[in-house]
């Protein structure tokens, strides 16, 4: 049982001590395509940004650079409506029924993982980046340099170019991030 469910719960049983006028204790059904979390309780979006942006009447005009990443989101059962909703740092998103799924906003829920890394590396293929699990390396710049000269390709014939070359623009982007 996951955090979300057990305040679920808590908030159930704490509506029910609080109306005593009821004498059934069975729960009010839910309409079929009402939000219910599935076991396991979490759910992951693929989010697709551009870092940058590139003036229109440049002479070295650059494309976007493209960051990927994994959110994995936990819903929690709002009391006072009944809905299930996630803080996204900014305001409280309910998920919405579509006829392929869940979607958060604009964005398809995944069930699993993998179902959201399977997203990034489509899109990573429509905007022309290398399919490597970006997203899976270290935010921290120390790391990211130990991976890249461990990677080296002029010192190691035996290594993981994709990797290297993932590193490579991760550092990059983190460079124009900060400037």
């Amino acid at each position: 049982m996951t955090n979300a469910q057990r305040r679920a719960a808590w908030h159930a049983s704490r509506k029910a001590e609080m109306d005593p006028l009821r004498s059934d204790s069975k729960p009010e059904p839910m309409p079929s395509n009402a939000f219910c979390p599935h076991e396991a309780g979490a759910y992951y979006l693929a989010a697709v940004g551009t870092v940058g942006t590139f003036k229109m009447f440049a002479r070295d005009l650059k494309p976007p650079v493209y960051t990927y990443g994994i959110t994995t989101i936990r819903f929690e059962l709002d009391p006072d409506t009944g809905k299930w909703v996630w803080f996204d740092g900014e305001r409280n998103q309910s998920p919405r029924k579509t006829q392929d799924g869940w979607r958060l906003g604009s964005k398809r829920l995944h069930d699993t993982r993998e179902g959201a890394e399977a997203e990034v590396q489509r899109e990573m293929v429509k905007n022309g980046d290398r399919v490597t699990k970006v997203h899976d390396l270290p935010d921290d710049m120390a790391a990211l340099k130990k991976i890249r000269s461990a990677n080296h390709p002029d010192r190691n014939a035996d290594v993981d170019q994709d990797l290297y070359q993932a590193v490579v623009e991760k550092l990059d982007r983190m460079r124009t991030a900060t400037q």
